[in-house]
């Protein structure tokens, strides 16, 4: 059985004149059969088999094209198979709707496919960025004295090492304000002007 994505694969490596070749193809194997079928079995769904493989594969205008060339293949078919309404205008009408159903059925597919194109993109985006990101979470078992932390294979690392191991941060280093009145009281008093 053909799963979609072999389909995708597939086609969607195809340069644009294969594309044409195979929906040409296609229509003119469709219009066959619509003509040997007779003018009492309508073929017409299966004139979505070029029409959505130009749509998805090639663009909305290609798909266009594709409707338009299908509907003269109807046209066509139904000439030579001896198809005759009482009225010219009935033919007109008739292909017509086939034309306008074909159109939006192509650009309701051109419409699906950009947005699930968006999606992808979107996607992938998204993965790359969550691969960038290194993220800690859990318990952190930490020195009470001298505040190293216990990594995964049981190695004490200090704290600068074990976040830049494990995350993006830098570290600067500086001294708080507690800390230079505790270690360097001279200093404190002339820093901060105590009086």
């Amino acid at each position: 059985m053909l799963s979609w994505k072999f389909v995708e694969g597939y086609f969607g490596t195809k340069s644009k004149s294969f594309l044409l070749v195979f929906n040409i193809a296609t229509l003119l194997a469709v219009g066959l059969l619509d003509y040997l079928t007779g003018i009492e079995i309508v073929m017409a769904p299966f004139y979505l088999i070029p029409i959505s493989c130009a749509a998805w594969f090639g663009s909305r205008t290609y798909g266009l094209i594709l409707s338009v060339l299908s509907v003269l293949t109807i046209a066509a078919a139904s000439f030579m198979a001896g198809n005759k309404f009482s009225h010219l205008l009935i033919d007109v009408w008739n292909l017509l709707m086939y034309f306008g159903f074909f159109s939006i059925f192509t650009i309701v597919l051109a419409i699906l496919k950009k947005d699930i194109d968006e999606r992808r993109r979107l996607i992938a985006e998204l993965q790359q960025t969550l691969g960038e990101v290194k993220q800690l979470s859990g318990l952190l078992p930490v020195c009470a004295s001298c505040k190293k932390i216990r990594d995964d294979n049981g190695d004490w690392k200090q704290m600068e090492s074990y976040f830049s191991d494990h995350s993006e941060v830098l570290f600067s280093h500086g001294i708080c304000p507690e800390c230079i009145e505790r270690l360097y009281p001279e200093q404190y008093n002339t820093l901060f002007d105590k009086q």
